[in-house]
């Protein structure tokens, strides 16, 4: 088998930034801001530092500096029915970025290992193997093809705000009306809309500046109304303008500061050294995309201590959706803690592995050091595969599987998932058992005894029984994944030993023995004794996805012409 071509043309590019070949460019001001001072205020939670070495200090949400302290937490008595969630979402991190999946990384994780050795490591996870989807997916607890937009809502936009539709609840709406504090810290990616002073477009270039934003007003359809308390986020992650924060809504850093951050441009600030990648944009005068992940865990525990102090009796539910190992790779030079980062590893790309494990300690330390970590539920998994950056140094994302992000082989679907709760779930437990991302919605209702509300999480499955080794059967026959995305989609069917692949673009279909073929090297589509299974497996692709015909017999007309491809394609008896 050939290498697989990395379909982002954005990966490219960004290597390109690595090699130094766009250099440094000073960033160009829309509006100009009289004296301008040296030492930039990182963000509104992070401290001015006077030296790039210096790492930020956590702040609370007004911006004050803040070390939050080791206090002991009243155990709740309802913790066992409402135990506290705090969801971990790294960006673009494949199983194999992790030693032990497959012992291809060659990054040490030893808090990734720590939350392994306390819980439970998931080996069959699986995840949409692009962002956005994903995001959806695993808020909703739906397939990707549920929401507004069957590629995933990535940015703002004018047409319908963000991905989830109708009666549709996130799982972060439904706990909140079940009595949680509920919080997001991070990359949002699921769209929105700018607020308006006057009915016409928005415009997506100046989106801070143009004279008709409405930004005295939060954006339309933001983490505020999908079930959010408080929230801190950017629209787009590190890699997409508006390079700018808004804290429950509402733009976040004064509109009259605003700069314009060219494309392909590097930035000396105080953290280390701020990357904008192919998109430029405006933004934040002091944007640093080195300290966003450390924001995000300053946010977290700055969260928490003031639930503490307001709420004590009330569960919360964070959820901290990290940057890395997104592009454009940017590491700080060093982690919260003094560690270094920069310089680490051989790439940028293995830096930022380095700083995900760093980010994620501190994390489990916040809950360790408050004493909640029998109140706490801690998940930590990725939005997709991982990235083939670094494959040249001897670290490959995937591992022994085919593929990376962007496709639906294994290496594109595939992910980590590690669950804790001490004194609740056993410790150092592997589960082999086939999950999506989007069943971690039907097994947080389960635990906290929620009822799940009709048109919500329709294709999530609770895996409670997984977690209490109280059953050895499957929870799930097959697990469909799609990538929409693009020119070309690509369609996946999962069971626990095969996997079936379909691409309309060229009417082909692929089939796979997992059990005797973990890297998908065989193609066994022509092969006579797998008809039926792939018969069945087709069929089941088709009835999941989509292309399932209603009562009227049509289908969703918003995938028609792919739908037209699959429905027409192969029937049982065009199998061999």
């Amino acid at each position: 088998m050939g290498d697989i071509e990395v379909e982002f043309e954005e990966e490219q590019e960004e290597n390109e930034i690595a090699q130094g070949k766009f250099g440094k460019i000073k960033q160009k001001y829309i509006l100009i801001v009289a004296g301008v001072i040296s030492g930039l205020i990182i963000a509104s939670v992070i401290v001015v530092a006077s030296t790039s070495s210096s790492p930020p200090t956590n702040t609370n949400e007004e911006g004050d500096p803040r070390t939050p302290p080791k206090q002991d937490s009243p155990f709740r008595e309802s913790s066992k029915e409402k135990p506290n969630i705090l969801l971990i979402l790294a960006d673009d991190l494949g199983a194999g970025d992790i030693p032990f999946y497959f012992n291809s990384s060659l990054v040490a994780m030893p808090n990734l290992q720590k939350l392994a050795d306390k819980g439970l490591r998931f080996t069959n996870a699986h995840a949409t193997p692009l962002c956005a989807p994903s995001r959806y997916s695993l808020l909703s607890g739906n397939y990707p093809h549920r929401g507004e937009e069957k590629s995933g809502t990535w940015f703002f936009n004018d047409d319908h705000g963000n991905q989830f539709r109708g009666n549709q609840k996130s799982i972060a709406e439904l706990l909140q009306q079940n009595g949680y504090h509920t919080s997001m810290f991070g990359k949002w990616h699921l769209g929105g809309s700018v607020p308006l002073v006057s009915p016409g477009k928005s415009n997506l270039t100046l989106i801070v500046t143009d004279d008709n934003h409405d930004w005295s007003q939060a954006f339309i359809q933001g983490p505020h109304e999908i079930g959010f308390d408080k929230s801190l986020v950017t629209a787009a992650g590190i890699q997409h303008p508006p390079y700018a924060f808004f804290r429950n809504g509402f733009l976040d850093s004064p509109r009259e500061e605003t700069v314009y951050w060219e494309a392909y441009s590097e930035h000396d600030m105080p953290f280390g050294t701020s990357i904008i990648g192919k998109d430029g944009g405006e933004g934040k005068n002091d944007w640093d995309s080195t300290a966003y992940n450390m924001i995000i865990a300053n946010e977290t525990i700055a969260f928490i201590d003031k639930h503490l102090d307001e709420r004590p009796e009330d569960p919360f539910f964070v959820y901290a959706a990290l940057g890395a190992v997104h592009i454009p790779h940017s590491p700080p030079d060093y982690a919260s803690d003094g560690t270094k980062i920069k310089g680490s590893y051989p790439s940028s790309h293995l830096d930022m592995v380095h700083e995900v494990d760093k980010i994620v300690g501190t994390l489990i330390d916040s809950i360790e050091e408050r004493m909640l970590s029998r109140d706490t539920i801690i998940i930590f998994t990725s939005d997709n595969g991982g990235l083939g950056k670094s494959k040249k140094f001897g670290h490959d994302a995937s591992g022994p599987l085919r593929g990376y992000k962007g496709q639906v082989y294994e290496g594109g679907t595939r992910v980590p998932m590690l669950v804790r709760w001490d004194g609740e779930f056993p410790a150092g437990e592997v589960i082999e058992g086939l999950v999506g991302i989007n069943d971690l919605y039907a097994t947080i209702a389960d635990i906290t005894k929620v009822s799940i509300p009709n048109e919500s999480a329709e294709d999530s499955i609770s895996f409670k029984s997984y977690l209490e080794l109280s059953t050895e059967e499957e929870i799930r026959k097959y697990l469909p994944t799609w990538k929409y995305t693009f020119s070309k989609p690509q369609h996946s069917l999962r069971s626990k030993d095969y996997k079936l692949i379909h691409k309309p673009h060229d009417d082909t279909i692929e089939f796979y023995d997992l059990k005797n073929d973990i890297g998908e090297t065989m193609d066994l589509s022509d092969v006579m004794r797998h008809g039926d299974v792939m018969t069945e497996m087709y069929e089941e692709l088709v009835r999941l996805g989509p292309c399932a015909r209603d009562e009227n017999g049509f289908v969703d007309i918003r995938y028609k012409s792919i739908c037209n491809s699959q429905l027409n394609f192969h029937s049982a008896t065009d199998f061999p």
